[in-house]
C-alpha cells in the first residue's frame, strides 16, 4: 500500500481522538510552550464573549487562510453551541493548532488539533463538537464513544467540510454483511477495539471508520425520527442501553431493527458517483475483508 493511499484513509476517519491516552502527543507536536507566535490576527472571540480561540499557524499557511478558518470557527461555534445543552461547561480559552500532514485530527477540552489544512479537508465541526460539548468525565472513554462520535459525525455531515452519505454507507455494509451489532458499539468494555483500534494497519483505520459510520447513521436516524430534544437526554451519558429504553421507550434491539429497516426501505444504494466522491472508498472496501468476521456477528 502506498503512503498516499494510507494517508487518504486517515482523512476519512473523522475522529476526535478525545482521549490523550489513546492518541499520545508526538514529541514535536506544537503546544503553548513550543510555539509562541501570538498576534491579535490569530485571536477569535465568540460573539457572546464566552470563549476565546487562539490559532497557532504552525505550518505557515497564508493569513487569508487563517482568516477563513477564523470565520469557520465562529460559525462552527454557533451551530454547535445552539444544538444541544449537555451538563458541560467548555473551557474559556481554546487553542487551535494548524498542523502539517493528513493525520487524524482531534479535540480536547482546551485544544483542537487540525490536520489536512492544505487540502481543505480538516473536520473542524466534528472536533468543535467534542471540545464544546464534552466527552466522558474528562475527555476519556468512561461513557463510551457511541453518542459522542455519532453526534460529531452528524454535525460534520450537516455543517462541515467532511460530509459523506452515512445512510448509504450503512446500506452498503448491511448488503455486504458488514453491519456491527449496536450492543457491541455501545458496550464500554468492548468499544475500544472498535472506536480506538491500534491503527497499526489499513484494516484498523477501516474498522474505526465503519464504527464511526454506524454511530453517525444511527444518531442521525434518532434525531430525524424522534427529535434533538430526546437525543440530548442520552448524549454522553452513563448506562446507554438503559437510557435508550427510558428515553425512547424501546430496547436497543428494537431501535436497531427500526433503524436498519429504515435504511433498507428508504435509502438508495451507493452510486458510482458516490463511491468516487468518498476518498479512499475502494481501498477501504478491499480492507473490509481483512477485518475479523467475529466483529460482525451477534
Amino acid at each position: 500500500m502506498n503512503r498516499l493511499t494510507y494517508a487518504i484513509l486517515c482523512i476519512l476517519v473523522l475522529t476526535a481522538c478525545s482521549n490523550e491516552t489513546t492518541v499520545p502527543k508526538k514529541k514535536n507536536s506544537p503546544n503553548e510552550n513550543t510555539y509562541t507566535e501570538k498576534t491579535e490576527e490569530n485571536i477569535v472571540i465568540t460573539k457572546d464573549k464566552k470563549i476565546t480561540f487562539e490559532i497557532f499557524n504552525t505550518i505557515g499557511v497564508p493569513q487569508q487562510k487563517v482568516d477563513s478558518i477564523k470565520e469557520e470557527i465562529l460559525s462552527s461555534y454557533e451551530v454547535v453551541h445552539q444544538s444541544i445543552k449537555p451538563d458541560y461547561v467548555p473551557s474559556e480559552k481554546i487553542n487551535v493548532f494548524l498542523l502539517e500532514g493528513n493525520q487524524v485530527s482531534w479535540g480536547l477540552r482546551s485544544e483542537i488539533k487540525l490536520y489536512s489544512i492544505r487540502t481543505n479537508k480538516y473536520p473542524l465541526v466534528h472536533e468543535m463538537t467534542h471540545t464544546l460539548l464534552g466527552y466522558g468525565d474528562n475527555f476519556d472513554s468512561s461513557k463510551g464513544y457511541f453518542t459522542q462520535e455519532g453526534y460529531a459525525t452528524f454535525m460534520e455531515n450537516k455543517y462541515g467540510k467532511q460530509s459523506y452519505p452515512e445512510h448509504k454507507m450503512m446500506k452498503y455494509f448491511i448488503d455486504n454483511n458488514k453491519a456491527i451489532p449496536l450492543f457491541k458499539l455501545i458496550d464500554v468494555n468492548k468499544d475500544d477495539e472498535l472506536f480506538r483500534p491500534t491503527l497499526l494497519d489499513y484494516k484498523d483505520y477501516t474498522l474505526q471508520w465503519i464504527s464511526y459510520t454506524h454511530s453517525g447513521s444511527f444518531v442521525t436516524y434518532l434525531i430525524d425520527t424522534y427529535g434533538i430534544e430526546k437525543f440530548e437526554q442520552i448524549y454522553n451519558k452513563d448506562n446507554l442501553l438503559e437510557r435508550l429504553q427510558k428515553v425512547y421507550g424501546k430496547t436497543v434491539d428494537e431501535l436497531e431493527n427500526d433503524w436498519l429497516n429504515y435504511i433498507q426501505q428508504y435509502v438508495t444504494e451507493l452510486t458510482t458517483e458516490d463511491k468516487m466522491k468518498i476518498d479512499g472508498f475502494y481501498d477501504m472496501n478491499s480492507a473490509i475483508g481483512l477485518i475479523d468476521i467475529d466483529v460482525f456477528k451477534r
